[in-house]
């Protein structure tokens, strides 16, 4: 075989292999999202719907991610959190457009759009604790429905002042 064939060949096996590893990439995130799908996000939704029953005042403790720091270090939003805000993100790989809404209060909702959310959230805690510099344990959730988000759950609670 002369070698311009002998190029052509490995250059076809080449690529060919690396369709078929193209191919075998497609189906392992095929079955890893589906798996995800039956088994990992029923398992988020049973502790989001724990938390809602406040099942942790019962001493269950629930799966959390804390981030500490000093006063306007940047763990938050930018909003001075004055109530403890729950961000819900949930993937829906059907939405066409993100869709936000806040819960609060006795069984409050309001619907909001990303470009909102941060006077949404402002006007939110202005109603539970008024315009003062007062504080409260009553939180507003944040749910978050986008394709492509992670399926995660936030909490941003009012911090320590540090007076000098």
């Amino acid at each position: 075989m002369s070698k311009k064939l002998q190029m052509g060949a490995k250059q076809a096996n080449a690529a060919a292999d690396t369709k078929s590893a193209t191919v075998d990439s497609a189906v392992t995130a095929s079955a890893i999202a589906a798996s995800y799908d039956d088994q990992i996000r029923p398992l988020l939704d049973a502790v989001d719907r724990l938390r809602h029953l406040k099942v942790t005042q019962e001493g269950i403790q629930l799966p959390t991610i804390v981030v500490v720091g000093d006063q306007s270090s940047g763990k938050s939003s930018g909003i001075c959190t004055r109530v403890p805000l729950v961000m819900r993100l949930q993937d829906d790989p059907f939405a066409d457009s993100p869709k936000l809404q806040l819960e609060y209060g006795s069984g409050r909702v309001v619907a909001t759009i990303e470009a909102k959310v941060a006077d949404a959230i402002n006007a939110a805690t202005v109603e539970i604790v008024g315009s003062g510099k007062g504080i409260s344990d009553a939180p507003i959730t944040l749910v978050v429905r986008k394709r492509g988000v992670p399926d995660l759950t936030l909490f941003d609670l009012p911090g320590i002042t540090r007076v000098s």
